[in-house]
């Protein structure tokens, strides 16, 4: 939509909530154009019983990953990951079918998919 990708779509409590990218990023303005689009179709068919709130944002900084296609787009980049049993602050290195490869201070760590519970872009400062 509009050279959008929605990365999440939440409905809860009234609220409808989308978050979209774009490879070179997301500003306010696109997130408004996007929100006034959305808005514009959503009052034309009315899938929605009921009144709700319509909000439109990018990913942020510390975006969430979920799928393998998010983690083979991040190689090289610094990541919190959250287990049933633990966390993992380090570099995603790649996939090997459905496990994580992370580098975490040069040590390699292998996590499967099903077991992450969180995942986290992160950064230094």
């Amino acid at each position: 939509m509009m050279g959008f990708e929605l990365i999440d779509m939440e409905f809860s409590r009234g609220l409808l909530k989308l978050t979209i990218d774009k490879p070179e990023g997301v500003t306010l303005d696109d997130c408004v154009a996007v929100n006034r689009r959305v808005s514009l179709l959503l009052d034309t068919r009315d899938p929605i019983e009921g009144s709700y709130r319509l909000e439109v944002s990018s990913p942020g900084l510390t975006r969430r990953l979920k799928t393998e296609k998010d983690f083979e787009h991040f190689i090289g980049r610094l990541v919190k990951i959250q287990t049933k049993e633990d966390s993992y602050r380090g570099t995603i290195k790649g996939l090997a079918g459905d496990t994580v490869l992370l580098d975490i201070e040069g040590s390699q760590v292998s996590l499967h998919l099903k077991d992450i519970v969180k995942a986290n872009l992160d950064f230094d400062f």
